[in-house]
């Protein structure tokens, strides 16, 4: 993302290292508006450039990844709906060196990471802003990234899709719920899911506990949970009323830049509560599935208020191993987060407030927020 572009203009787009064949199923499926076909078409161009840097990598791949299995084989799962604090805990527990993650380069590149580290990792350093546009948090091409943004360049299956195809509600219903799907699609998505983790590891080259977080994964704890039976899950939770807040902010710097569709403010409004009320009721479906010394929920204000007590009852109700040998790292990591600004706090119009109170209603009674 150049620079040189408007605070909160993102002008790069994630499909941008897609496939030609993710890509033109997404077109098939979806309209395009005619006021996005130039963003299209600049999409198209590129993924056609980066067509060689694609096949390399598979060719390295066959051999690579063949036959492999997650040296670990229960990694940690950071869950709960975007704009509750789940960047801010993977960062934290991704100071822990025995833990390794998906580095943003990767995520951004996973088409072609292993051809062009050498290449596009310098790159995408100087390009890179120092912070996300939605929260002013830290970032460059080593961070801690989500693997969705990995998935949803190398499979139409992806509940990430509803970014670019807002008014197609089926991509986050089927592909974060997993409602409406045929058996045949799950086991392609499984497999698919798989494959992803174990290029993850063999990139970083570490025999080390994968640390994943991804708010699109809070729906899915029931297929996740059938494929690694022994992960952890570290669900976070915030007032309903913040989360509304800051995923309208999500959009607002960074989400809408990627549409390739027309959508109004009200359209907007509507997604976001549609999307909470469906991932977090789906959430707690199924949470009893997961072994409860595999589960813990965490409070966003504790996390913030409390970290290092937070993050010790974390590790011990988990069994992550032995806390006080990552407490060093973690308490010199909190003390360079002493200047971060958050967000100032934007006042609710009163139709949505109460929309909020009616269709989150049971958030706010299951984890005891005053309406």
């Amino acid at each position: 993302m150049s620079k040189k572009e408007t605070e909160y203009e993102l002008k790069d787009h994630q499909l941008f290292a897609s496939s030609k064949k993710v890509w033109k199923s997404l077109k098939a499926e979806n309209d395009i508006a005619k006021s996005k076909l130039k963003r299209a078409r600049k999409i198209s161009l590129v993924i056609a450039s980066l067509g060689l840097f694609r096949a390399l990598q598979k060719l390295v791949l066959k051999f690579k990844i063949k036959d492999v299995e997650l040296k670990d084989d229960a990694p940690i799962f950071v869950i709960g709906h975007w704009r509750s604090g789940t960047t801010h805990l993977h960062y934290l527990l991704s100071q822990d060196d025995r833990y390794t993650h998906l580095s943003s380069f990767q995520a951004f590149f996973f088409n072609m990471a292993f051809t062009t580290k050498w290449f596009f990792k310098p790159i995408l350093k100087s390009v890179m802003p120092k912070t996300r546009p939605q929260d002013n948090v830290k970032v460059d091409a080593d961070a801690p990234a989500e693997e969705e943004h990995a998935l949803v360049n190398i499979t139409k299956m992806s509940g990430m899709h509803l970014f670019f195809f807002p008014k197609n509600k089926l991509n986050f219903d089927k592909y974060n719920c997993f409602e409406e799907i045929s058996s045949k699609e799950l086991q392609e998505w499984k497999a698919i899911y798989s494959n992803m983790l174990k290029q993850i590891e063999v990139f970083n080259k570490a025999d080390k506990k994968l640390v994943l977080k991804n708010p699109h994964n809070t729906g899915r704890i029931k297929v996740l949970q059938e494929m690694y039976p022994n992960a952890k899950f570290i669900f976070i939770h915030r007032n309903p009323y913040d989360v509304f807040r800051s995923t309208i902010t999500l959009y607002e710097r960074a989400v809408k830049t990627q549409f390739l569709q027309e959508f109004s403010e009200e359209e907007q409004n509507e997604l976001v509560l549609y999307c909470y009320e469906k991932m977090m009721s789906k959430y707690l479906e199924n949470r009893n599935l997961i072994p409860a010394n595999n589960l813990i929920e965490v409070g966003y204000d504790e996390l913030i208020d409390h970290p290092i007590d937070e993050l010790e009852r974390i590790y011990n109700q988990l069994s992550l191993g032995e806390f006080q040998r990552a407490k060093p790292k973690l308490s010199l990591y909190l003390k360079t987060l002493k200047a971060y600004k958050v967000n100032p706090k934007v006042e609710l119009d009163e139709v949505i407030k109460e929309q909020i109170k009616k269709r989150w209603d049971f958030a706010f009674k299951e984890w005891g927020y005053q309406k």
